[in-house]
């Protein structure tokens, strides 16, 4: 690799070590000084990666068709390195690398390093779709299907012209991927996932092909094209298979079930959860076994695994299997039942807490977060479990602390900004909360505090999704990036909007980036004058801006900025982005209690987050 990638690359290794200190081993007021000395650090190391790019890659991604067959392997195997998980991963530029070197093998008419590089947009896509999981929202699927299939289509013109096993290596991988680019929620998708599964297991089991390239990891390829089908048990679930569908998935389901009793015989491995989840999914779907010994065998799974497993295994143990003992709950006909699944779901629910509180570091590793996202979007929120306002602070607090201190400081922020519009404009927020009047907004002014200040502690629930955008990068932020997280309010609104507790909160995650004048910010088909929450909006959107001065804000999508700063981001927008009446409350005399205020809550919010961590860590009787 050239040294300005090698530099990077060490860049991304300090990025990594430094994005989050430790709160298990560090006091609060410790973690707030490390805090601040690594938001600069942080954003010195931004601006260094940055200025690298700039002066060393990019151009070379710029004029590619240019570049030597050196260039090219160098920006391969450097592109490689940003997708490896111990050295920080940079999904982003690993994308822009590879369409690059599309191009250059396009032109070139360089037939394997095309498929190669078809293979790896789609796996850069796929992982940036994979944020989105398990959200309604395909941004990526159909780019992603373009590049495998397009690979995979070499199988049927020119397969055997291809003389390097690499190269219909990454034929195969790719078709076995092609399952990847659909979802399970919809009955035509699924049909299109099991015919991918399908016909993929079909070509590798094919003996006539295999001899055609001896040297390829077949079975794990079939292995893999199994494990695949066998995620269509939630397909199963919906009822609308067919006889068909549930003999090729229950085959699968049985095929990763054997394999995995052979390694264990074999090697002493034992059963990994998630497919002995898939085995009791596989019997209750084929008619061995009752819904109700389904769900013993999940919350088994969830309730009896070890609290002090951190194994790559145990997140399934903790959070999967739990999500998956929500959904199928939903199922049981007899509403008699729900005070017992109610019990089952609020324990669970309570060991999830204590275990992801209790999870070395701060890695927002891939597989946890998927799973912490379903476990999120398949709660119940059932009387006697806990409030999903409660669990969304929980996993903040226990996996993203900066994330739960500039909500916190959101809320806080947000109560005194409508303290002050109930003092000035009563009359503005007339309608809030059902009032009718400007004495009646007076007369209940504690309650509408109450409301912004949760309203700003939750506004922000959809940036769940990319935590892991964060750190993972030493530059600025690429266009993919910016749409990627404009997302996040939508999500935010779906997770808000599915629960009692959260649903009142939910227009204020859609609506916190509106631009006030109706004429920019997103999303784009939101109405913030339509809204009967318009003013907590507008004061929410203010308080997102004010927060953002404080050092644990920083990311690099939220670059660091003092009070001052802020405060003429506000000046800037008044009257387009942000409201003018929100903005004309920052009075000389209370811009200086603001600024006091937003000093003394640093400590007064990290200091809550500790007393929340070490609740979730002394849950007893579970």
């Amino acid at each position: 690799m050239r040294p300005y990638q090698e530099q990077y690359l060490a860049l991304l290794h300090r990025m990594s070590d430094i994005s989050i200190p430790s709160a298990d081993t560090l006091s609060p007021e410790e973690f707030v000084a490390e805090s601040a000395k690594n938001a600069a650090l942080a954003g010195q190391m931004v601006e260094e990666g940055t200025q690298l790019l700039r002066q060393s890659l990019f151009p070379v991604l710029d004029d590619i068709l240019a570049a030597s067959r050196e260039e090219t392997e160098d920006l391969a195997a450097f592109a490689a390195a940003l997708m490896r998980v111990k050295e920080g991963q940079d999904v982003g530029l690993h994308y822009r690398i590879h369409m690059a070197l599309v191009s250059y093998a396009r032109r070139c008419g360089d037939r394997d390093m095309l498929i190669r590089e078809l293979y790896e947009v789609g796996m850069s896509l796929y992982t940036m779709q994979h944020m989105l999981s398990p959200s309604s929202i395909r941004l990526y699927n159909a780019r992603m299907r373009l590049s495998f299939s397009e690979a995979a289509s070499h199988f049927e013109t020119d397969y055997d012209e291809i003389e390097n096993p690499e190269t219909r290596g990454y034929i195969h991988r790719s078709m076995g991927n092609i399952s990847l680019c659909y979802e399970t929620n919809d009955e035509r998708s699924a049909q299109a996932k099991l015919a991918a599964c399908t016909r993929s297991i079909r070509i590798l089991s094919d003996p006539d092909v295999r001899a055609k390239t001896p040297s390829l990891p077949w079975d794990r390829y079939l292995y893999a094209s199994h494990q695949q089908r066998t995620s269509l048990l939630s397909y199963l679930r919906s009822g609308n298979a067919g006889h068909e569908a549930f003999a090729q998935v229950l085959e699968s389901a049985q095929i990763v079930r054997e394999k995995q009793m052979r390694d264990m015989r074999e090697r002493g491995e034992p059963l990994q959860p998630r497919w002995q989840y898939a085995y009791l999914a596989a019997l209750y779907h084929s008619g061995a076994m009752h819904l109700t010994e389904l769900l013993d065998g999940l919350y088994g799974l969830g309730s009896s695994c070890d609290d002090d497993d951190f194994g790559a295994q145990s997140a399934f143990s903790h959070i999967g299997a739990p999500a998956y003992y929500m959904e199928y709950s939903t199922q049981l006909p007899d509403s008699r039942l729900d005070g017992e699944v109610a019990a089952r779901i609020d324990r669970l629910t309570r060991r999830m807490c204590r275990w992801i509180v209790r999870l070395p570091g701060h890695d927002p590793d891939d597989t946890l977060m998927f799973f912490l996202r379903a476990f999120l979007y398949g709660y119940r929120e059932l009387p006697g479990c806990m409030p999903f306002s409660e669990l969304l602070q929980n996993v903040y607090a226990a996996r993203h602390p900066p994330s739960y201190l500039r909500q916190w400081i959101a809320g806080r922020t947000a109560r005194l900004l409508a303290g002050w519009a109930v003092d000035d404009m009563a009359d503005k927020l007339t309608g809030l909360l059902g009032t009718q009047d400007a004495a009646q907004v007076r007369a209940r002014r504690e309650e509408i505090l109450d409301f912004a200040q949760r309203a700003g502690n939750l506004y922000d629930t959809g940036m769940i999704h990319f935590i892991g955008l964060e750190g993972s990068a030493c530059r600025g932020i690429f266009e993919e990036e910016g749409e990627l997280l404009r997302l996040h309010a939508h999500c935010g609104w779906k997770l808000l909007s599915a629960h009692p507790s959260t649903k009142p909160y939910a227009d204020v995650a859609l609506g916190h980036h509106t631009h006030y004048d109706g004429k920019g910010g997103y999303p784009v088909d939101f109405s913030l004058q339509e809204s009967r929450l318009r003013p907590v909006i507008c004061i929410v959107a203010a308080a997102d801006v004010l927060a953002s001065a404080i050092p644990e804000a920083a990311s690099r999508f939220r670059p660091a900025r003092d009070f001052e700063a802020a405060l003429k981001e506000l000046e800037r927008g008044a009257g387009t982005a942000y409201s003018p009446l929100v903005t004309g409350l920052l009075t000389p005399a209370r811009r200086e209690t603001l600024k006091k205020c937003l000093e003394e809550w640093r400590a007064e919010a990290c200091l809550d987050m500790y007393r929340r961590r070490a609740s979730l860590s002394d849950l007893a009787g579970l």
